[in-house]
């Protein structure tokens, strides 16, 4: 079974290829637009083969409401259901109809929120 680092990797991996600017946890006060911050928790499941995490997206752009939600829709479409096959593990991840727009204090930035569940399996060979 991978390393909580492991997973931070697979999932930064994963958002840069649809985001250009990617952090876990809070940015930079200089970062760039549009960005996505993630965060996850692992929660406690009995009786089933993997072990569950929830991750949490903030997506963040500087333009209109129109272009955000296009870019969210859009990390959506790549993400939900998407695979990740890293050494030990398989990561499966569902979107869970969970999109939160978030008011900003500085109204030029949009932000919303989203999450996702990640199944990690342990594979065998």
């Amino acid at each position: 079974m991978s390393s909580i680092n492991d997973h931070k990797k697979v999932f930064y991996n994963l958002l840069s290829q649809y985001c250009p600017s990617v952090y876990f946890g809070a940015c930079p006060p200089d970062a760039g637009f549009p960005r996505v911050e993630y965060d996850f928790k692992q929660l406690a499941v009995d009786n089933v083969p993997y072990d569950k995490f929830i991750l949490t997206l903030n997506c963040y752009n500087k333009t209109q409401t129109e272009t955000i939600d296009n870019f969210v829709d859009s990390l959506i479409s790549a993400i939900d259901k998407y695979c990740v096959i890293n050494n030990n593990d398989f990561y499966q991840f569902f979107y869970g109809k969970d999109r939160q727009i978030i008011l900003e204090p500085d109204k030029s930035i949009k932000r919303v929120m989203l999450t996702f569940e990640v199944r990690i399996y342990l594979r065998s060979e």
